[in-house]
């Protein structure tokens, strides 16, 4: 079991550590859709017992990225098109909402953090694909931040299952090069200046998130031909 495994944070629990060192080797394809897990394994591998294992692999179960099957195993979940669809659409509302209800709103320094992320996504294009791991973690920055600041941080940690199908097809878009990242970054330098000047009477905020949401469109079919066994494929429609 090649993983990634990083140190600990400060005074976090094994069960939190086991549940983060999970989800982001599965976000991030080192664990694979329909791969099978083993408590036994990941415990020796954490260095902990079995009993926060278990407890991480059933709070990933109840957000849909690790699938539970009584006497036959567990295995990571293979990325639902609808679960994908309503991760797109969940964002699509929430977001829409969030950059009508804030622009012209967010505080010089705010907006500064939110600069400074996107410049630091812009630095790594010529690493990219190699940097593909640190441009995704930015962007998922850049848009906690935007929560963060519109008062909205629960929000933004509530749907973190919910999108978390959506956000795998993001980075497997990444890792084959289908990812425009110039757009990514330059869409994220025009929320920056809705934020700190607010919206011109020209631009619908639905329209703005829609188009930085929607890549996932053209994508998605080609993905499922491509990668078979990392998809559900019954009644898909996109």
């Amino acid at each position: 079991m090649d993983l990634l495994v990083p140190q600990p944070r400060p005074k976090e629990s094994n069960r939190e550590y086991a549940c983060r060192v999970l989800r982001m080797n599965i976000m991030t394809f080192r664990l694979k859709p329909g791969e099978p897990l083993s408590e036994i394994e990941i415990a020796k591998l954490f260095q902990m017992s079995r009993t926060p294992v278990h407890e991480a692999i059933t709070t990933l179960h109840n957000d849909w990225l690790i699938e539970i099957f009584p006497q036959r195993g567990t295995q990571v979940s293979r990325i639902d098109p609808a679960l994908v669809k309503e991760g797109y659409s969940t964002r699509l509302l929430l977001e829409s909402a969030l950059l009508k209800d804030v622009a012209g709103k967010i505080g010089r320094s705010q907006v500064q953090e939110l600069w400074d992320c996107m410049c630091h996504q812009e630095s790594l294009r010529p690493r990219m694909p190699d940097a593909v791991d640190e441009f995704i973690h930015l962007d998922d920055e850049f848009h906690r931040l935007m929560y963060y600041f519109g008062g909205r941080s629960h929000t933004w940690l509530a749907i973190r299952g919910l999108v978390s199908h959506y956000d795998r097809l993001r980075y497997l878009d990444a890792l084959d090069g289908d990812c425009d990242y110039d757009r990514v970054t330059r869409q994220h330098r025009e929320f920056c200046d809705y934020l700190l000047m607010g919206l011109p009477d020209n631009v619908q905020p639905e329209v703005k998130i829609s188009e930085h949401l929607t890549s996932f469109r053209g994508n998605l079919m080609d993905k499922i031909e491509r990668y078979p066994g990392y998809f559900t494929i019954d009644n898909v429609s996109v």
